[in-house]
C-alpha cells in the first residue's frame, strides 16, 4: 500500500494499523516491524484490547472481576493457536509487552491503547501503553470502565463512545491540520 497506493488513489503516505484482540496484537508487530525496518511510516497504531504478553502464563493474569469473559483456559487456546511453539512467544513481535522486551521503540508509529477495566489482558496493555509513552508514542491511553473483553459487541453506547475516540484519532493522524 505504501509503495503502490497511487495506483489505486490512496495515499500511501497516510497509512494507520490497528485491530481489536489478536488484530490489536498483529497491529503492534506490524508497527514493530516498521520501526525496525525503516518503514513504511505509520500514522498511527490502535491497539484495542490486545493480547501482548504470551510468555505470562494466562492463569497468573488477574482481572478486578471474579469471572472476566477471557478465561485462562481460553487464552491457552488462543495462544496455543496464535504461537504453536511456547519458545516462540518471547519473540518482541509477539510479546512487547513481556519485561524481557527492553528494545528502545523511540520512533515507533504512535499508538492509541484501548483496555477495558475488567479486562484479564488490562494489565499488559497497560504496560505497553506506559512503555509507548516512555518513547514518546503513546497518542492516547483509554481505560473503559466497567467493561471487559469483547464490551463492543455487547454495549452499543459505550463501542460509539470508544469507536468514536479511535475515530477522532484517526482523522487527526491522517489529516494533522
Amino acid at each position: 500500500m505504501a509503495e503502490h497506493g497511487t495506483e489505486h488513489g490512496w495515499d500511501g503516505g497516510l497509512l494507520t494499523v490497528g485491530g481489536q484482540s489478536a488484530g490489536g496484537a498483529l497491529a503492534a508487530a506490524v508497527a514493530r516491524q516498521a520501526l525496525e525496518k525503516g518503514g513504511p511510516a505509520i500514522a498511527l497504531q490502535i491497539l484495542h484490547y490486545p493480547p501482548l504478553d504470551l510468555v505470562t502464563d494466562a492463569r497468573d493474569k488477574r482481572s478486578v472481576i471474579a469471572k472476566p469473559l477471557l478465561r485462562p483456559w481460553m487464552a491457552d487456546i488462543f495462544d496455543t493457536s496464535y504461537v504453536p511453539d511456547p519458545a516462540l512467544r518471547g519473540d518482541p513481535l509477539v510479546s512487547p509487552a513481556h519485561p524481557s522486551d527492553t528494545a528502545d521503540l523511540t520512533g515507533i508509529a504512535p499508538a492509541v491503547v484501548i483496555t477495558p477495566e475488567h479486562e484479564l489482558l488490562r494489565a499488559e496493555g497497560t504496560r505497553y501503553a506506559e512503555r509507548l509513552r516512555g518513547a514518546g508514542a503513546l497518542r492516547d491511553h483509554c481505560e473503559v470502565p466497567g467493561a471487559d473483553h469483547g464490551y463492543d459487541k455487547d454495549d452499543a453506547e459505550v463501542a460509539r463512545g470508544v469507536y468514536g475516540l479511535m475515530a477522532q484519532h484517526v482523522r487527526q493522524a491522517v489529516h494533522p491540520d
